[in-house]
């Protein structure tokens, strides 16, 4: 075979290979993407109005739902849940969160929603409803809103036990997230001079606690997180990450 042949079977031979490479790359390309396409949406933007809203409606702004229980729900396990508050909000019940990350936003230009949590009885004992959170991971943002906590006049029992009355909590020894962030953002927080408890609660999880343009009212000091005493430098904790000069 002339060397002209030889190099003509190479040529032909490179091109059938550099065919088949093109072909198999093609298939993989369209198996990637179909891949990529099947792969559910985790992210959900709802909105919610505790005065107009109902939980059989579609979570839109011009079909809100009722609670935010249904919202967090109505987003799958480790997703981010986006809350747009139309209107005040009362919790007399612990929600619970399985959420990645939640963000709560006072959407209603008109009037300043309100988040409120009441005390509530279970199993004998008195609790501040809030929210749980029992997820792998476990951040959640609030933004422009007023938290008012509450009075403990006339509440039976009275509350004992600090952690118990938090507004965001984990769990004691079960389902608990391996770290706990925290942002208030533009958030003003008041409270009865009576109130009993504190913002967050956690038993072994580290917290991460952010406060940007919020307002705390005099005394809120042993009140950012449970069995943190007034005054006490976050510097000297091995388990807080915050921007604040004191807890």
């Amino acid at each position: 075979m002339s060397l002209e042949s030889e190099i003509a079977a190479l040529t032909s031979e490179a091109r059938s290979l550099l065919n088949y490479f093109n072909a198999k790359k093609a298939g993989i390309d369209s198996a990637v993407q179909a891949a990529i396409a099947a792969v559910p949406e985790i992210s959900r933007t709802w909105w919610v109005d505790q005065v107009a809203g109902l939980d059989t409606n579609l979570g839109t702004k011009e079909s809100p739902f009722r609670t935010i229980d249904k919202a967090m729900k109505s987003t799958p396990a480790s997703g981010v849940c986006t809350i747009n508050l139309l209107s005040d909000y009362s919790f007399d019940k612990w929600v619970v969160s399985t959420c990645a990350y939640v963000f709560i936003n006072g959407a209603n230009a008109a009037v300043r929603p309100k988040l409120k949590p009441q005390y509530y009885l279970f199993e004998g004992a008195t609790y501040l409803a809030g929210f749980l959170f029992q997820g792998q991971c476990a951040t959640i943002e609030i933004s422009a809103v007023d938290l008012v906590f509450p009075t403990i006049t006339g509440v039976v029992p009275a509350p004992v036990t600090q952690r118990l009355c938090t507004f965001l909590r984990t769990n004691s020894n079960s389902g608990l997230p391996p770290l706990l962030g925290v942002t208030l953002e533009g958030v003003n927080i008041t409270m009865d001079a009576s109130f009993f408890g504190a913002l967050v609660g956690v038993s072994t999880t580290p917290v991460s606690l952010n406060a940007n343009a919020t307002t705390v009212p005099t005394g809120f000091g042993g009140k950012y997180i449970s069995g943190i005493a007034s005054g006490t430098d976050p510097k000297t904790l091995n388990n807080v990450l915050t921007n604040l000069s004191a807890l």
